[in-house]
């Protein structure tokens, strides 16, 4: 009898990990859609909400407005840290995936710069900032969710699911995008389509919402431990600081290769290498979702060798591939864009694949979604949200189409240099 009510259990705990690792996937593909169809249908948002008088900088100016709402990040970092370490992991997730959805749906029905002037790109950094405080902390609040409700010889692989969910999101962003562009014409597209995208949000985070509300509260979370001590951010900053430094730094690295290497590539390819927008889009997306897919089984390497060898593996790819690969995407050298977007998405898969988890592990449990929050939203900041802004800037700057590229490298070393400073997991600790 007591045998047969372990293997219930086992049974039970293993589907458990599997609804919590796809439910927590799938919230932060939603997120992340929403949050990527901004830098995605950049160049349609300049046109539509922004002054034209140069379209350079309206370009830029899009792209800094993208940026802003990293700015934000921080903010809501200590906000869904706070709500997560003191009132529990559910109650950060519910709360991020339904806040996202409605202001991105509202992003799609802000009347044109021609229609309402200045007002249009007022309410658009306004909207912008909103879905920075969301973002600052689902991806962290699902990343130590997930972790912490993994069995420890899986946690890479069942942690993957959330990076997993991030691409595909991005790549949804993608996807839709190259959809509508080839449904309804480029034409169709700046002049309203791109909304279009931008309205899906709502109706997806409604279903998402009820879906993360069927999810148990995180075993390693207890209300009376979380209540008792300081405030998370507090214990953060005194006992966590050498955690949190090294957490920005690699956050930086793994932001900034991910944003300007897949999201910002879109932007790149279009306006700089003179692809069609349903090309740029449809090849990212496709190529994309093959290596999402692949993401938990990249993971599981690092289950073997170690989270932070996985990482450095990655980033040596990154200093090794990416100009190369940047170079061969230029239609005069006659390589095929899948081929060479591929080549250099070789070290993405494995870099984001394991980043979320091995963050997670750099903190005691009492005020880990705070530490992985607050950090990883500071080292976004620079890496993510003006990475873009920065690639575009250095290009405009000295011509040269490889400059993405190159700051790349350069970020990559400084998460290779941070990475070999990783000690042991504390994702066990009190």
């Amino acid at each position: 009898m007591m045998l047969t009510e372990e293997i219930k259990t086992a049974k039970t705990t293993r589907r458990t990990v599997w609804k919590t690792a796809l439910t927590g996937g799938a919230g932060s593909l939603l997120e992340y859609y929403d949050y990527s169809l901004f830098a995605t249908l950049a160049i349609f948002v300049a046109a539509a909400l922004m002054p034209q008088s140069d379209p350079t900088i309206a370009l830029l100016a899009t792209l800094a407005v993208f940026g802003s709402g990293f700015l934000m990040r921080p903010i809501g970092a200590l906000f869904f840290g706070w709500l997560g370490d003191r009132h529990g992991r559910r109650a950060s997730l519910l709360t991020s995936v339904i806040m996202m959805g409605a202001v991105s749906s509202l992003m799609g029905l802000i009347p044109a710069y021609s229609d309402i002037g200045l007002t249009a790109p007022v309410l658009l950094v306004l909207l912008r900032l909103v879905q920075g405080l969301c973002a600052g902390g689902e991806a962290s609040g699902a990343a130590t969710y997930i972790a912490e409700m993994a069995p420890p010889e899986r946690r890479g692989f069942f942690g993957a699911f959330t990076p997993a969910g991030i691409a595909l999101g991005t790549a949804a962003a993608s996807g839709v995008a190259s959809l509508v562009s080839t449904v309804f014409g480029d034409s169709a597209m700046a002049e309203w389509g791109w909304r279009l995208p931008f309205l899906l949000s709502l109706p997806l985070s409604i279903i998402i919402l009820w879906i993360r509300n069927t999810l148990p509260e995180s075993a390693k979370f207890s209300a009376k431990t979380a209540s008792a001590g300081p405030p998370p951010i507090v214990s953060v900053l005194r006992h966590e600081r050498t955690a949190t430094i090294k957490l920005i730094l690699l956050a930086f690295s793994m932001s900034l290769t991910g944003y300007v290497g897949h999201v910002y590539l879109n932007t790149y390819l279009t306006t700089e290498l003179d692809y069609s927008t349903s090309e740029a889009f449809g090849t990212n997306a496709v190529i994309t979702v093959l290596f999402a897919i692949l993401m938990p089984f990249a993971a599981l390497v690092s289950d073997r060798i170690g989270r932070g060898r996985t990482y450095a593996y990655a980033m040596v790819g990154y200093i090794l591939l990416t100009i190369p690969s940047f170079a061969l995407m230029s239609p005069a050298s006659g390589w095929p864009l899948p081929l060479t977007m591929a080549i250099s998405f070789v070290p993405w898969v494995f870099a984001q694949a394991i980043g979320y988890p091995l963050f997670t592990e750099l903190f005691r449990s009492t005020a880990r979604l705070t530490g992985v929050a607050f950090g990883f939203s500071i080292g976004t900041i620079v890496g993510g949200g003006f990475g873009p802004y920065v690639a575009q800037w250095l290009t405009d700057l000295t011509g040269w189409t490889l400059a993405p590229a190159a700051y790349m490298t350069c970020a990559s070393i400084i998460g290779l240099a941070t990475v070999l400073t990783v000690g042991r997991s504390k994702i066990d600790d009190r």
